[in-house]
């Protein structure tokens, strides 16, 4: 877990200031740097915010180091996911589904008392340690074959694993089936 520094009264305003700001990339730049200091991963503040993990840590090291939220970058007319605004939601919900597949292979690890490499010695396949935490930080998307052989060393029940993360991700989504 990162040890977050706590918000000195100058940066508490600086994020206020920037959440009002007419510019849409500044208000949720600080919407996202506000999440992470309230404790949140970086994988979900980065599905909030519509952006990868390494955005959040950038947003957050540049707001650490000067102190200010910067403007956001303008984009092009056309988005090239799906049709706004519907693809974006639908990318945001996606890096949720992620986040939350994410915790639930790290809960049932733990759960187990288990260490990355046993749970990959248990799937008795080639994946890395370090690969199966970009899995459970949501970072990466895991390939379903793996989940079913780890969710399956786990002991998870895959449908009501996918069940859930697709209730929590995808329920506020209009359009998509229940």
């Amino acid at each position: 877990m990162t040890l977050r520094p706590p918000l000195s009264d100058r940066q508490r305003r600086a994020l206020a200031t920037a959440a009002r700001d007419a510019d849409r990339g500044r208000r949720v730049r600080a919407a996202a740097v506000q999440h992470w200091y309230d404790g949140r991963s970086q994988a979900d503040a980065a599905a909030r915010a519509n952006v990868s993990p390494t955005t959040i840590r950038r947003w957050v090291r540049v707001f650490q180091e000067t102190g200010t939220v910067p403007r956001g970058q303008p984009h092009p007319a056309g988005s090239p996911a799906l049709h706004p605004p519907r693809g974006t939601v639908v990318a945001l919900s996606t890096r949720q589904f992620r986040a939350t597949l994410g915790a639930e292979l790290l809960a049932a690890r733990r759960l187990r008392g288990w260490s990355r490499a046993q749970v990959v010695a248990a799937g008795g396949v080639g994946y890395s340690p370090a690969v199966l935490g970009h899995w459970e930080r949501g970072s990466r998307a895991i390939p379903l074959v793996a989940f079913a052989i780890f969710g399956h060393a786990l002991g998870l029940d895959h449908g009501e694993v996918l069940r859930r993360c697709y209730d929590e991700s995808f329920a506020h989504v209009r359009g998509l089936p229940r």
